[in-house]
């Protein structure tokens, strides 16, 4: 399986990130919120049923988004944002044929697009917090 993964990897280069549809609410602006202290975040990802989708020699995925962030356990700020990913392969037959075998598939959705995602998806964060007046919270660094 890890050569599988090895071989699929190969075959993609990163080509485009969109993002398609964004959602961000302030349920409540929090009282003396302090970094780290008393906030948390629960957070999720959730991938289209028929990614990926062939488009040419492109692979196209596309992934849902979910951030809620808390203070003291209430939820005051969420954000949902739909992405479409599509990355180039050099022969896009192989690799379709790679991503039938259902455990490569997962480890590169639930791995390698979360790494590439995540540095993303903590400035578009960031850039949300600014825009509606909020103390910023960091995403956490994933394993």
């Amino acid at each position: 399986m890890e050569e599988k993964f090895k071989q699929l990897i190969q075959l993609l280069q990163l080509a485009d990130i969109r993002f398609m549809d964004s959602h961000e609410s302030v349920l409540h602006i929090p009282e003396n919120i302090l970094p780290d202290s008393n906030t948390s975040l629960e957070s999720g990802q959730a991938f289209d049923k028929e990614s990926p989708i062939i488009k040419g020699d492109c692979l196209l995925f596309r992934v849902k988004y979910v951030f809620s962030f808390l203070n003291n356990k209430e939820p005051y700020f969420k954000a949902e944002y739909i992405v479409n990913i599509f990355f180039e392969a050099s022969d896009i037959k192989k690799a379709q044929e790679l991503l039938q075998d259902e455990e490569v598939k997962k480890i590169f959705l639930e791995k390698q697009l979360t790494h590439t995602m995540w540095p993303i998806l903590r400035g578009t964060l960031m850039n949300a917090f600014s825009r509606h007046s909020l103390n910023p919270c960091m995403l956490p660094w994933i394993v």
